[in-house]
């Protein structure tokens, strides 16, 4: 079996995960500038905080795995 290391472009795999990091923290902005309206109710202002934790906790286990990477 050949060397993982061989196999893997470090540099690719790095600025994809860079890449899926400035995508999600877009998004998590979008639920952040949502969260905003004055008209918001209290289940919607929930969901728009429950969807930015996910994306927050996705950005997390994508910036340990950039760190990995290193």
């Amino acid at each position: 079996m050949a060397n993982l290391s061989d196999e893997i472009d470090a540099i690719k795999v790095r600025c994809a995960l860079f890449a899926l990091i400035t995508a999600r923290l877009e998004d998590a902005h979008m639920f952040a500038v949502r969260g905003q309206a004055r008209d918001l109710n209290a289940a919607d202002t929930r969901n728009c905080i429950t969807d930015i934790r996910s994306i927050l906790d996705k950005v997390h286990i994508q910036l340990d795995a950039a760190e990995l990477i290193g």
